[in-house]
């Protein structure tokens, strides 16, 4: 009786883990189609009443690339949320005794079997690294468009390079110390 209540509770378990895991990826993927649409609406809008209010360049690309910071914060929380989801769900999936997986390599879970990076590098935290970093690059250079361009074009360059490496290094991290929860969050 013990044994099917265990199995019975790590398939609920599990479950819920699944409906987490893809909640929260779900959100994540949206955020990052939303966020360089919105940023373009903002900046052509900004960009076509220039001439006629550019006391407000400065302004509204501070706060939009503080908004996007506060978004990377919350995506970096996310991947690092998901992260621990997949390692939990492989975790489970061992434990649930999954049946062996194509080729007889391990349980046939989506955890445990989760297709490896693209190129050795590609993966969720990879998108964000490209995405967050160039939409807070472009927030700052409209901050500095009017009166400081040419220094906003060097910090642009180093927000969004600052930013792609240091996402990409984030999850490198969490490979390293976290066990083998596959490519990224």
């Amino acid at each position: 009786m013990a044994d099917s209540e265990d199995a019975s509770n790590l398939r609920v378990a599990y479950e819920q883990l699944c409906n987490s895991y893809r909640a929260i990826d779900d959100f994540r993927a949206k955020l990052l189609g939303f966020l360089p649409l919105v940023t373009g609406g903002g900046v052509i809008l900004l960009a076509s009443q220039a001439l006629k209010a550019n006391q407000f360049l400065l302004p509204a690309g501070l706060f939009g690339f503080a908004v996007t910071v506060g978004l990377l914060a919350y995506e970096l929380f996310g991947i690092k949320k998901c992260h621990a989801l997949l390692l939990a769900g492989e975790d489970l999936e061992r434990q649930m005794g999954l049946p062996v997986g194509e080729k007889g390599k391990g349980p046939a879970g989506q955890f445990v079997r989760r297709p490896p990076h693209l190129l050795r590098i590609v993966n969720e935290p990879f998108a964000a690294a490209a995405i967050y970093p160039a939409v807070m690059a472009v927030w700052i250079y409209l901050a500095f468009f009017f009166e400081y361009r040419d220094t906003g074009k060097i910090v642009s360059l180093i927000v969004f390079f600052g930013g792609f490496v240091g996402i990409l290094a984030y999850d490198l991290f969490l490979k390293r110390s976290g066990g083998s929860a596959g490519p990224g969050g």
